[in-house]
């Protein structure tokens, strides 16, 4: 057989190989999610932590690449030479602090390994009763936290896959009442060198339900396509486009575009539009090349806007060494 009509049948089967797990993940998030609207918890999982994706509309899983990519795609790792470290900063609503790190190492060809935290958490409230309606002088506060181990590498130059085991736990009440799960995430990415894109697909928090004193909630489990095609790329200008659409268990299906652009190989403007969400809708960003500073990373800003609520800011870190 030709070597072009075995890199043709290699291609064919890596095709036919991504198909077939966007089936069988499709298949198994309906069949165990369904949509469940109302009973759903750990909701700070849905929030972001990537201030790109923010400002590209959260069209995320496709342009997933880098240490960032543990909270999206955990397949994007495999971009990483090295070492790559990344934090994120979310201004909340009503004074709620939202942060997320996470590091990667690469190990050559046993792949590369990462490891990230989410943390979420209220400010202490007063404690409230029908004797003492202005406090009891007691105070609480609400909190979340996920931490997850990643693990990713390349099947082919093209074909990279990943997986992130977590550990979540929510208190509302502070240490006393509250309830813990575990959940994993899935994501494959897949390079088309020729067509200048790349094909994303994730599957996140597929896990047992939570269980708050005897009432059970499910994960906010969500599957998403997403594609991401370099319109225009030189020594000075780039232009990336991404598409992605989403199926949540707790929503209908959610739709999500965004585009990038860089000059002079230092500052990105970014923009996006989410449809069918019940809130949100524009968003916006920029971002900072760090080379001037001789870092391989860059620092990044997105605002996401709320139809009825104040916009929110996020603030990324993102280098590798």
């Amino acid at each position: 057989m030709s070597s072009g009509n075995s890199d043709t049948l290699t291609t064919h089967y890596k095709i036919r190989f991504l198909l077939a797990t966007a089936l069988l993940v499709g298949g198994l998030t309906s069949a165990i999610a369904g949509n469940r609207s109302g009973t759903v918890t750990a909701q700070f999982l849905k929030l972001p932590t990537n201030a790109r994706a923010v400002g590209m509309g959260s069209a995320q899983v496709a342009i997933a690449r880098g240490p960032s990519s543990l909270g999206v795609n955990p397949a994007g790792i495999v971009t990483i030479e090295d070492y790559g470290f990344t934090a994120t900063y979310n201004s909340w609503f009503a004074d709620i602090q939202h942060s997320f790190f996470g590091g990667c190492v690469n190990l050559g060809d046993w792949g590369l390994v990462g490891a990230s935290v989410t943390m979420l958490a209220t400010d202490d409230m007063a404690v409230t009763t029908t004797a003492f309606p202005e406090g009891t002088g007691e105070l609480f506060r609400a909190s979340d936290y996920c931490f997850a181990l990643s693990y990713a590498r390349r099947i082919s130059q093209e074909f990279s896959i990943g997986l992130s085991a977590k550990y979540i736990r929510s208190y509302l009440y502070n240490t006393s009442i509250g309830a813990a799960t575990a959940a994993f995430d899935v994501g494959t990415l897949y390079e088309l060198p020729l067509l200048q894109s790349r094909l994303g697909m994730s599957l996140t928090n597929l896990g047992n339900d939570m269980t708050f004193i005897d009432e059970a909630y499910s994960l906010p489990t969500s599957l998403r396509f997403g594609v991401a095609v370099t319109l225009m790329k030189t020594e000075q200008q780039s232009i990336e486009m991404a598409a992605q659409i989403a199926r949540p268990n707790d929503a209908d299906e959610q739709y999500n575009v965004g585009v990038e652009y860089w000059f002079g190989n230092m500052v990105a403007l970014r923009g996006g539009y989410k449809f069918s969400y019940d809130a949100e809708n524009v968003a916006a960003g920029m971002g900072l090349n760090l080379g001037a500073i001789g870092l391989r990373g860059s620092l990044d800003y997105g605002y996401n806007n709320f139809k009825w609520l104040p916009g929110t800011h996020s603030f990324s870190l993102d280098f590798e060494f």
